[in-house]
């Protein structure tokens, strides 16, 4: 008897930990990784990186195809926000820290070129709002005039909705 109970003690072991082991590979996907190397900016809020899209998280900036007002002039306010993304990673390496996906199956991150946090600084610098996150970055870019701030604008996932486009992003 003692025998068969310590071939049972074995056997229960091995299950555990193989269900152990299961439910890391299966959780890992959903773990934070880092991305890095030269940038292709697609938008004001996504950026490709060795093939891998990735969402800056907590930000919503203007679609390309978008308009905004200054000055009683109208100007293409998407196109501006995916510039100054550019210039922002123009030749630094971004690296981003990304941990899930989104519904359109770009990955979800907060990227940084050194010790720069992109996403805040799209949102602080007025060429992008607050998705989540960054408010109060948001609340310095609309108290200081800039970026989409400096003149009237409708928020990006408001003129989606208009457009007939998807308002959810993340």
């Amino acid at each position: 008897m003692g025998r068969l109970r310590a071939i049972i003690d074995v056997f229960s072991t091995l299950i555990i930990l193989g269900s152990i082991v299961l439910l890391v590979v299966w959780f890992a996907s959903d773990l934070e990784r880092e991305y890095s190397g030269s940038v292709i900016v697609i938008d004001g809020d996504t950026v490709i990186i060795n093939g891998n899209k990735i969402r800056l998280e907590g930000i919503d900036a203007p679609e390309i195809s978008q308009i905004c007002e200054k000055n009683d002039d109208t100007y293409q306010c998407g196109v501006k926000a995916r510039s100054y993304l550019k210039s922002l990673v123009r030749q630094d390496v971004l690296r981003c820290y990304a941990w899930q996906r989104d519904k359109y199956q770009r990955l979800l991150g907060r990227c940084f070129v050194g010790k720069t946090d992109i996403n805040g600084k799209m949102v602080r610098d007025g060429w992008a709002v607050a998705f989540g996150s960054y408010y109060g970055e948001e609340r310095h870019a609309r108290d200081a005039g800039i970026g989409i701030w400096a003149g009237k604008f409708i928020r990006p996932r408001e003129w989606r909705l208009e457009q007939g486009r998807a308002a959810v992003i993340e």
